[in-house]
């Protein structure tokens, strides 16, 4: 706690942001300032599972923050939350842990801020800011993250009155949780998780415990003195620690850190304001979108990746981006989406980047598959053996070293992708023809399903399983247009990676491969009547004539001759099929199995495969046409342009949002359409 006195300072600050905020959007010169609550994040939980709300973090943090709603008066002076990011128990720890609360010590009367006037209760990119005005007092708060573990909160107190005696104390309560309960240290709180997780919270100056019962607390200060136009301030701490070794190392002593105030919020801001000159710049000629005139879309799909942030712990060996914080079951890393958030968050945090790729090659075998998924608990044997994904991790080594020219980068993971490429060749080429299929470990044809990506997606439907003469390895009896597709483009970026090494041998031989590949998809994949490409059957080579957007994963990867892909810019450009008002459906909407709003796969439009739909459109000479079903896409899906978070999937007829909220690969695949 310090208190000091007015002086010029404030009134030079207050014209440096008056003349800062007359700069127009359009001169470029964006600031996190701009994009004030592009995320309603207001709201308390009423009970420790409440899904309803929204929350902020920052650094790969595994907890957050929201703030009360302007109504909430009983909660000014304080902040929702913490909500903690556990698999499968997410969960708020407290409506409101940390609330600044006042008294005078003469009269012993309380100064009720709920009284007060709500000047400013928002969230910004990076920080959430509150305000209230009582009496002659001005309280302000803002917290943000200093690291990936604490979040730092700011108080203040400007006198702009007569001289008056103050007192100030913190006050709050947890969710009755289990034998859950608040514990007293010097200076702080110690809140037990589970296990060894724990919720801290570090006072800047020493205090007095008034009231604590298990469930609530009392912290109050010692009274002081705050004359005309004087400030009081006083910093806290809120730690999720995961184990008792992280508790104890500690970067600077908390002391230390209580005092850095100023310089924290100095380096969040830059931070954060790095980011949008990056994704403002002046217009990119190769773009879908323009950011400048979809800012709230761009920014928006920025700071959806940056809260989806996690940092490493237990069974992450390096940092990444969940799918969803919001979701309980999307609280790990899937192969598919981990490849598509580096190549989106690449430009802004490249280390994030590498390690989001790196995150996933960890979980390599000897064989060189790489696992579908996995989560931060390992004792809840949380990783997912039993299929892989499509193998996209080659166009985001390759995307990661054009932004960061890191060729260490790529020769450090070169030979597991290597590896992992020809693995597919083994394990999932059921007739050793050169054409791979979608498969198990584990004999199961939903697992296969699981492999694509698109888990119920129709041209599964009568897949049967084969057990190939590999030990463990499966595949269902159709060679998908899909993976084969990328399997090729896998070969391309393989090529320029060998480049970039100088592994002439090695180039030669994926050019050779790729060549061969690329022309057996275009002569036997391609169903000239329909004007469309198709998955075949294993046995027979017949086609299975359901369209979906594997169809068009020839000219996202540059397969198809110029024909074939007029073809299919047809097919995709029917409003019959999928030029639905929010284009791009999983299946076409002709078929009589189109069931977007229970069928995951089988109807709702995915912005990964929309953005490949579009990129192919380009490729091949449709830029205009891509240019307005973008702006279609983004114009129509709800919520897209205003507050509400980024989703899932939507559905391509009413438009609405669905499934889970604050989507990564939704906002990855936007992203990358202002790139």
């Amino acid at each position: 706690m310090r208190t000091v006195q007015f002086s010029g300072i404030l009134l030079a600050l207050s014209a440096c942001l008056f003349s800062c905020q007359k700069h127009s959007l359009s001169d470029y010169n964006y600031h996190r300032k701009h994009f004030k609550n592009i995320l309603d994040l207001k709201g308390i939980p009423v009970t420790p599972q409440d899904e309803h709300l929204s929350s902020f973090s920052d650094l790969g943090s595994w907890h957050s923050f929201g703030l009360p709603k302007d109504s909430d008066k009983a909660a000014f002076g304080g902040f929702t939350g913490p909500f903690v990011m556990r698999q499968q128990e997410s969960e708020w720890i407290s409506p409101e842990l940390l609330k600044l609360t006042l008294h005078d010590p003469v009269s012993g009367k309380a100064i009720a801020l709920s009284e007060g006037k709500l000047i400013k209760n928002d969230f910004y990119p990076g920080i959430l800011q509150q305000e209230i005005k009582v009496e002659d007092l001005k309280i302000s708060l803002s917290l943000f993250f200093i690291d990936e573990r604490t979040a730092f909160l700011k108080a203040k107190i400007h006198n702009q009155g007569e001289k008056r005696e103050l007192q100030t104390s913190w006050k709050g309560k947890i969710f009755s949780q289990d034998d859950r309960a608040i514990r007293y240290k010097s200076k702080g709180l110690y809140i037990p998780i589970a296990k060894e997780e724990a919720v801290e919270v570090f006072f800047q100056e020493k205090g007095k415990l008034i009231t604590s019962d298990s469930l609530a607390y009392h912290y109050q200060h010692t009274p002081f003195t705050l004359f005309r136009n004087g400030f009081w301030e006083e910093s806290l701490l809120v730690r999720f620690t995961l184990s008792k070794e992280e508790r104890k190392r500690s970067p600077l002593q908390t002391a230390t850190i209580l005092k850095q105030g100023d310089t924290f919020e100095i380096q969040n801001e830059e931070r954060w304001d790095k980011y949008f000159k990056t994704l403002f710049k002046t217009h990119r000629k190769k773009a879908l979108l323009s950011a400048q005139l979809h800012r709230t879309v761009a920014a928006k799909s920025l700071v959806t990746l940056i809260h989806n942030w996690r940092s490493a712990a237990g069974g992450f060996q390096h940092q990444g981006i969940v799918p969803s914080y919001a979701a309980k079951y999307f609280q790990g890393l899937w192969a598919w989406d981990s490849w598509k958030h580096a190549v989106a968050i690449a430009p802004f945090e490249p280390e994030l980047a590498k390690d989001q790729i790196r995150a996933m090659y960890d979980y390599q075998n000897e064989e060189g598959m790489i696992a579908d998924c996995f989560f931060r608990d390992p004792e809840l044997e949380s990783v997912n053996w039993r299929n892989t994904k499509a193998p996209l991790s080659g166009w985001a080594i390759y995307e990661v070293f054009t932004e960061t020219g890191d060729s260490s980068f790529v020769r450090e993971l070169y030979p597991q992708l290597k590896k992992y490429h020809y693995w597919w060749y083994t394990y999932r080429d059921h007739d050793q023809n050169g054409i791979c299929e979608y498969g198990s470990t584990d004999g199961t044809r939903i697992a296969a399903a699981w492999e694509s990506g698109m888990d119920n997606a129709v041209r599964f439907d009568s897949a049967v399983i084969l057990n190939n003469q590999t030990k463990g390895a499966y595949s269902i009896n159709q060679e998908s247009i899909d993976l084969n597709a990328y399997l090729y483009q896998e070969k391309v970026y393989l090529t320029k990676l060998a480049d970039i090494l100088g592994i002439t041998e090695d180039g030669r031989r994926y050019q050779k491969e790729a060549k061969e590949l690329k022309e057996v998809l275009k002569t036997s994949f391609y169903h000239a009547k329909d004007g469309y490409f198709y998955d075949r059957r294993l046995k027979t080579k017949k086609p299975i004539r359901i369209q979906g957007p594997e169809g068009w994963a020839p000219l996202y990867n540059q397969i198809a001759d110029k024909g074939q892909a007029e073809g299919v810019v047809k097919v995709m450009m029917d409003s019959s099929k999928f030029n639905t008002p929010i284009p791009f459906p999983t299946l076409s909407a002709a078929h009589p199995l189109f069931n977007p709003q229970k069928g995951y796969w089988r109807g709702p439009v995915w912005l990964d495969q929309a953005y490949f739909a579009l990129k192919g459109m380009q490729y091949y000479g449709y830029k205009d046409e891509a240019i307005d079903m973008a702006e279609k896409l983004i114009e129509a899906a709800d919520g897209l342009t205003s507050n509400k978070p980024i989703r899932e999937n939507y559905h391509p007829i009413s438009k609405q949002g669905l499934n889970a909220k604050h989507f990564s690969w939704s906002a990855a695949h936007l992203l990358m359409l202002f790139k």
